[in-house]
């Protein structure tokens, strides 16, 4: 029997080549912010015991898309053109809060997730009235492909000129590109300088799939709003240069950052930051699981207390 098959002859395809997926986020911005806790977070899977920034940001950025469909009428028709009011936030607040706490996140204390839920409020009294109705697009996903990796981002929302809701605006070179960060605006340094970049790159990828970058590229710090009462401080915007000078520096500084990613991968081996560097980032380092063998804390900067 087995002879009848002996002249077959079979060919195996070969193999393709396939790049790595690199989040803008998640990936670059992550380890850009610490190795050791990007290679043990993300790339091994394991779960923080506090998930304190997991749960401010994501509560956040979900929240605040909820509100701009709220606006748009996306999940019900008889919302559109309507600013949320106070009670329709915390209805909001609470879905999202359900979903992450079946995810296992949610705030390590009632204090973090009443500040979640008064800055959601604030936000929406301050900015919902001018700018919900300028809004052409949320959770904007933009992509492109470089030699090493293919880079990957969502954009938090577009911004439009002024125009009619039921006619938006179709040119995207009159569209900025804004991202919400749920913090203060940092003060000069690596975490500041990893977000201009982080736009800056969003602003090549937009160009890459609309054809012409965005007219401006705008953080947007949400905490800087927690004294605020009827108006913006002017400290809760942070606009980003998009000239193509920088925007070529930031694709060299996140293309060095992705290989140093797949050097870790490779070598299975993740630095962990400098004193000075841990220091600036104080407020992530004292809650940080890895901290009591991370050599960082060697230097006895911290008070080593719970968090």
């Amino acid at each position: 029997m087995l002879e009848k098959f002996s002249p077959m002859k079979a060919t195996s395809k070969p193999e393709v080549q396939t790049l790595p997926r690199m989040s803008l986020t998640a990936d670059i911005v992550g380890y850009r912010r610490c190795p050791r806790q990007y290679g043990f977070f993300v790339e091994r899977g394991f779960v923080p015991a506090h998930t304190v920034q997991i749960f401010y940001g994501t509560i956040i950025h979900e929240v605040l898309d909820r509100t701009h469909h709220h606006y748009q009428g996306f999940d019900d028709p008889k919302t559109k053109g309507t600013i949320p009011d106070d009670q329709q936030i915390e209805f909001y607040f609470n879905e999202v809060e359900a979903s992450l706490k079946a995810r296992g996140i949610r705030a390590i204390n009632e204090r973090l997730r009443e500040q979640a839920l008064d800055l959601l409020k604030r936000f929406n009294r301050i900015e919902g009235p001018h700018l919900y109705p300028l809004v052409v697009d949320t959770e904007h996903r933009v992509r492109g492909a470089r030699k090493e990796y293919l880079m990957e981002g969502v954009v938090d929302v577009l911004i439009g000129p002024d125009a009619d809701p039921n006619n938006p605006p179709t040119d995207p070179s009159e569209w900025e590109i804004w991202d919400y960060k749920g913090q203060r605006l940092p003060k000069e340094g690596e975490d500041l300088q990893s977000y201009i970049y982080q736009m800056q790159v969003y602003s090549v990828l937009y160009k890459m799939k609309n054809g012409c970058l965005p007219k401006a590229a705008n953080l947007y710090f949400l905490n800087e709003l927690l004294n605020a009462t009827t108006s913006r401080p002017s400290s809760a915007i942070y606009q980003v240069p998009i000239s193509e000078t920088e925007m070529d520096k930031a694709l060299r500084v996140f293309d060095k950052t992705a290989a140093q990613i797949i050097e870790s991968i490779n070598k299975a081996k993740w630095d962990t930051p400098s004193p000075a560097r841990a220091k600036e980032m104080e407020d992530t380092c004292v809650i940080c699981d890895l901290r009591w063998s991370c050599t960082a804390w060697e230097s006895k900067q911290f008070s080593m207390q719970y968090p």
